[in-house]
């Protein structure tokens, strides 16, 4: 996965590059269901950029994106969790969005003092965490290493952690996208790159976000350098040292994995963990099945019903 030791992240090849990004990226903001506020917030690594929303005395939620998906990818969320968390979506250090490393992060403990720092500089000393794909190996992390700073911990097709994907998500993302732009370049094809250039076109439950859907066509053809690392799978030991009630979310599309089998493994290593298999769901579930994915978390978060069914 894409990683250097020079910054900053993410490295755009040009301003006009990087314009393109962020006009794609507002678009999508442009939309966002409820009032919200745009923070950023300093740390060590560099400033994070917060899309913060809901009533400032609600309960914290911080909100942490797939891969290159940046807090935008929680614009169908955002209203329901809204209504009853006051939520934080986080454009992950490094990676494509608006927040900026001054450098490449190294590992996963300095991913857990990042989001540490973001806590304390919103004042949040404890908070529920969402997170997905990679989003759902940080919040796993973080409850790994500061367990007294995470209430509730909800994990959407985490990358790593209970087992490895490392060369399913190298094919992905450093040959697949890489080679269907070579080939349209060579051909000719003037089509813009798209999800189902790096999902495969036999993917099926795209998501329903259109604007996000063109933000990630942008993110592909601008290829911008971002620090990332290959998320580790959490030994036993540390799966069941985590305090916080956790819930874990597979859609029955997911291609990294098989959907049913790694719930039986996660529910294996981590015997407290509650889950459910997704129907209609793709890897990023919250935005394929917003309205199903969205009440089984806050069942989960809120206490108000078994969230895995």
């Amino acid at each position: 996965m894409p990683n250097t030791a020079a910054g900053p992240f993410p490295a755009f090849k040009s301003p006009e590059s990087r314009a393109r990004y962020m006009a794609a990226y507002d678009a999508v903001l442009a939309d966002w269901p409820v009032p919200y506020q745009e923070i950023d917030v300093p740390t060590r690594f560099g400033p994070t950029h917060v899309i913060a929303g809901g009533p400032a005395d609600a309960p914290p939620l911080l909100l942490l994106p797939s891969f290159a998906g940046a807090a935008v990818v929680w614009r169908l969320n955002a209203e329901a969790f809204g209504a009853h968390f006051r939520t934080y979506a986080l454009d992950v250090i490094g990676q494509p969005g608006k927040s900026l490393a001054a450098r490449a992060l190294r590992n996963r403990r300095e991913y857990a003092a990042w989001l540490g720092e973001v806590m304390d500089g919103l004042k949040i000393d404890r908070a529920c965490i969402v997170g997905c794909s990679f989003g759902g190996f940080l919040a796993l992390n973080q409850a790994i290493a500061t367990p007294e700073r995470v209430e509730r911990l909800v994990m959407i097709s985490p990358v790593g952690s209970f087992a490895s994907q490392y060369w399913r998500l190298i094919w992905a993302m450093r040959i697949r996208a890489p080679a269907v732009r070579l080939l349209r370049r060579l051909a000719g094809n003037r089509q813009k790159p798209s999800l189902a250039d790096l999902r495969g076109r036999s993917a099926r439950a795209l998501p329903r976000d259109a604007k996000w859907a063109a933000l990630i066509g942008v993110t592909m053809a601008e290829a911008a350098g971002v620090s990332v690392i290959n998320p580790p799978v959490f030994s036993r030991r540390r799966l069941r040292s985590v305090r916080a009630p956790a819930l874990l979310l597979i859609g029955d599309g997911e291609t990294l994995y098989e959907p049913q089998a790694m719930l039986d493994l996660a529910r294996a290593r981590m015997p407290a963990l509650q889950g459910a298999v997704v129907p209609g769901a793709d890897h990023i579930a919250a935005m394929a099945q917003p309205d199903d994915v969205g009440a089984r978390i806050l069942a989960f978060l809120t206490g108000s019903a078994p969230a895995s069914r």
